[in-house]
């Protein structure tokens, strides 16, 4: 699923003014995935075009049951909670209710006409979820009144590095914004094995740092231009990053690695980031499956997204929000290979071939 996640990522770096990205793409497409389990075919086939698939049922299982096993793990490290709020005009729909529950969703109803008392509710939701890490991602101006349902997702991922850096290795360095500015930034030092790549048809070399926390790593893709940063993101969204990895080989290398501390925070827009991917149905067709009363469209979709990386690992999270109304409104190096991440680059964090987070550091 990392060729639709990355086409995301590019879209949204390309309308960030900033350029230092984070998303969720597990967020997004979990609940695209549940709010077209509801709708017409149009929709259903949009979502099927952006995500790869030619089934939609198999689609829908898929993500219900990532919900599932995701909820199952250590909230030490990984919480992945989904939640319904039905505004208390309508009734939910049974058939979307039975899927809602496949996703460890649960429903409850809200008086959206009651827009503060309505976002303290999805704060409240979201900050119990994430133990108040994620407290305020939806605002008052955010609900409309005649909003008849909320999607709601929260991810929040605490890895720790299987080899941390040392802290007294952390340098102030030179970090190349373009060719011809630079700023200081400081700069973390690992030297160790790990999966390196050179993908000379990227443009970009790889290198895979794995967490304590079982099957979660973290991708760095450094271009090898200092400006190159567009066209690798370019080519990663066509032919994603999975079989650069898988080519990675079966033992790792010894890489001098260094990289910066960093931390992103991001509030995304999706309407128009998802109109731009092909998905635009749901925001203009009307839904028959997802309440009794009335046909249904999303009005709003948005995401709020953090990371911060450091010695330790890195932390994560992602609140996600559909709002929904009525229509009628191979080898080895002797020596250690350097790898200076001082340019723009891209990452990822993954859990087995899943993209949990995706972002872009540029300066």
């Amino acid at each position: 699923m990392d060729v639709p996640s990355l086409k995301l990522l590019k879209k949204i770096y390309e309308e960030s003014s900033d350029k230092n990205v984070v998303l969720s793409p597990l967020g997004v497409f979990t609940l695209l995935s549940l709010y077209t389990s509801g709708s017409e075919r149009q929709s259903r086939e949009e979502v099927m075009q952006l995500l790869g698939s030619n089934n939609f049922a198999h689609l829908s299982d898929y993500y219900g049951q990532l919900s599932e096993m995701f909820s199952y793990m250590d909230p030490s490290y990984l919480i992945l909670a989904n939640k319904v709020f039905v505004s208390d005009k309508y009734t939910i729909n049974e058939g979307f209710s039975n899927t809602a529950s496949t996703y460890r969703s649960e429903v409850d109803k809200i008086n959206f006409e009651n827009q503060a008392t309505a976002a303290d509710a999805i704060n409240e939701w979201s900050s119990q979820k994430t133990n108040g890490i994620i407290n305020e991602p939806v605002s008052q101006s955010d609900i409309d009144p005649e909003t008849a349902v909320a999607l709601l997702n929260v991810i929040f991922f605490k890895g720790h590095w299987h080899v941390p850096f040392s802290v007294a290795q952390t340098k102030e360095q030179d970090f190349y914004v373009d060719r011809l500015t630079t700023v200081k930034k400081p700069m973390m030092h690992l030297k160790h094995t790990l999966y390196y790549y050179d993908d000379k048809n990227m443009g970009a070399k790889m290198v895979i740092l794995p967490y304590k926390e079982s099957n979660f790593r973290m991708i760095i893709v450094l271009p090898n231009e200092v400006e190159g940063l567009p066209q690798v993101l370019e080519k990663a969204s066509e032919k994603g990053l999975m079989e650069s990895i898988s080519r990675m080989g079966p033992r790792g290398v010894k890489v001098d690695l260094y990289m910066p501390k960093f931390e992103i925070k991001t509030k995304t827009n999706l309407n128009d980031v998802l109109r731009k991917v092909g998905v635009t149905s749901i925001f203009e067709q009307g839904s028959f499956g997802v309440v009794n009363e009335r046909k249904v469209r999303v009005s709003k979709a948005l995401q709020q997204a953090f990371i911060t990386v450091n010695e330790e690992g890195a932390t994560a999270g992602a609140f996600t929000g559909y709002l929904v109304i009525p229509t009628s409104l191979d080898y080895r190096e002797p020596q250690p290979i350097p790898f200076k991440v001082d340019r723009p680059f891209l990452y990822a964090i993954l859990y087995e071939n899943i993209v949990m987070f995706a972002g872009t550091y540029t300066h």
